[in-house]
């Protein structure tokens, strides 16, 4: 391409923090200055890249990649921008465009402010370029800090740190600080949870959103403000991806709660998402109006906890996920018979299937018949706590407090044991360590006890921490038997289990094995623990 019809490339950037600088840094202004520069020093054919909203440090921009882009294709001649910090905030990348990869393109490089050009490489400007970047970088690295800090007291105060609200909200009008539902997206973000609820996939609810043509979170938000966010593809404005799904499903913000810092970043030149652990999460209730209620959302928790899985056959199972074996505790496998009539599908224990019943025994249920006992068992206990809630309330108050005490007896009794054994491996140790110093035993025997005490000592701490767990778990726990009853007066009228259904009231099955009576009649029982109730049994 002849260099006159070349592209003068005029680069703005501002970021969030940026702005806080008032209008000087503003992108009118910035192109304003641009403009006349062009103007001034004749540059022609010139063509704004904007990027509103990315931080110098992070060279992954939209418009910054598409500058780059063209001048890969030839298609520049010339690249202006108002400083050098409006470029980028990290020296080592700056100093490789400006005294690398632009010269070898034979493209000139303008930093107005700071007189940098690259076309007269003798300037005082080209000089202090490397000052002037090192400082734009320490300004980031100065910036990151006070963000953080910021962010810090917003927290401690109750507030939400993230800038942009949650899809599904919208910052009030009157308080910048205040979230309420978007009348747009509120109601996509139900329909994600009620699609949940009804037994679909991640995966399935993207294909329903993308085929009722609903904009995808990025969409909506370039509809909105123009802001094109990160990898996002403006011609595919209803590709809806799956993992943003689970993290819609995921998210605490439709409760009505705030959780702050569930993501960092590497460093304040690596700007991508890290997950942060749940001990440094800080989680502040009702700070919005909820677009989930609690029980809508107690399910799409338990069904996502789950992890449903298809069979061979591409069938799911509403059991799936919380069907396990009475005795050896393992899932339940779902079976589907060859001759694919539905009466015949069956759960068998997944113990026994992998070993052959060298460990466990079959276990088998058919899943027709297991949801015929399931629904009359939720049938009868809804109808008894709607008919009789007082006296409901007392039988069950009275029954999970024995099972509780029961577990928290056998816990500590099996707690005392291994802590004993834990002490007596201190006193193993201690000697060995003695014998082997006054070569009693020689290296060789010291490395073989020592290896297996140790990894009897792991094992032990895993234990113990487990039990302890058990043990907190279960003094903490109380019957929840008032919510309880408020969903049995919700679902009057229980025809067919459904996946809501199933897990609104059930929270897991254990079978147990066939047995014969003397009779030569066959028994099989199962038992069913209730959501906020457990086992009424």
């Amino acid at each position: 391409m002849p260099n006159n019809q070349k592209i003068t490339a005029l680069y703005c950037r501002l970021s969030h923090e940026d702005m806080l600088q008032g209008e000087s840094n503003s992108i009118t202004n910035q192109k304003d200055i641009l403009t006349k520069f062009a103007v001034e020093h004749g540059f022609l054919n010139h063509q704004f890249y904007i990027d509103d909203g990315y931080t110098g440090s992070d060279f992954n921009r939209p418009a910054f990649k598409r500058m780059l882009e063209d001048v890969e294709d030839d298609k520049v001649s010339t690249i202006i921008v108002k400083d050098l910090s409006r470029f980028g905030r990290n020296h080592l990348h700056v100093g490789l465009y400006t005294e690398e990869f632009f010269p070898q393109r034979g493209v000139r490089f303008i930093a107005i402010n700071d007189n940098v050009d690259t076309a007269d490489v003798n300037s005082l400007g080209m000089d202090i370029a490397t000052f002037c970047n090192i400082f734009n970088e320490m300004h980031v690295k100065d910036t990151s800090k006070k963000i953080k800090a910021s962010n810090k007291i917003k927290s401690d105060r109750g507030q939400r740190v993230a800038s942009r609200p949650p899809y599904g909200y919208r910052k009030s009008e009157h308080d910048k600080n205040m979230l309420i539902p978007d009348e747009e997206t509120a109601p996509v973000v139900r329909k994600i949870f009620h699609l949940c609820a009804e037994g679909y996939g991640p995966s399935q609810i993207a294909k329903q959103l993308e085929a009722e043509k609903i904009p995808t979170p990025a969409m909506y938000e370039y509809q909105q403000s123009g802001t094109i966010l990160a990898n996002f593809d403006v011609s595919r404005p209803y590709a809806w991806n799956p993992t943003t799904i689970a993290l819609i499903l995921e998210d605490v913000s439709y409760l009505g709660h705030t959780c702050n810092f569930r993501y960092g970043r590497i460093s304040y030149k690596d700007h991508r998402k890290l997950k942060r652990p749940e001990s440094e999460h800080k989680l502040i209730e009702n700070t919005q109006e909820p677009i989930i209620d609690q029980n809508t959302w107690d399910i799409v928790q338990r069904i996502r906890k789950s992890k449903r899985r298809r069979t061979n056959f591409g069938e799911k199972s509403i059991f799936a996920g919380i069907l396990f074996c009475a005795d050896c505790k393992s899932k339940l496998y779902f079976h589907r018979h060859r001759n694919n009539k539905p009466e015949n599908w069956k759960f068998v224990c997944a113990n026994y299937r992998k070993n052959t019943s060298s460990t466990c025994t079959m276990h088998s249920i058919k899943e027709s018949h297991l949801k015929r006992l399931v629904l009359h068992e939720i049938q009868a206990i809804t109808q008894s706590a709607r008919e009789h809630p007082e006296q409901f309330a007392d039988f069950i108050g009275r029954r999970v407090n024995a099972e509780l005490n029961k577990t928290i007896a056998e816990s500590s009794r099996q707690l005392t044991k291994y802590e004993k054994r834990m002490a007596e491996l201190t006193v193993i140790f201690k000697k060995l360590y003695e014998d082997h110093v006054l070569g009693k035993i020689d290296d060789d025997q010291f490395q073989m006890l020592s290896q297996g005490y140790a990894a009897e000592q792991s094992e032990l701490k895993v234990q113990i921490a487990a039990l302890n767990e058990t043990i907190s778990q279960a003094k903490s726990k109380t019957a929840d038997t008032a919510r309880f009853i408020s969903l049995a007066k919700k679902y009057t009228t229980l025809t067919e289990l459904t996946q809501e259904v199933l897990h609104t009231f059930v929270s897991r099955i254990e079978v147990h094995e066939r047995t014969i009576d003397s009779f030569g009649k066959e028994h099989q029982d199962i038992d069913i623990y209730f959501t906020h109730i457990g086992s009424v049994k």
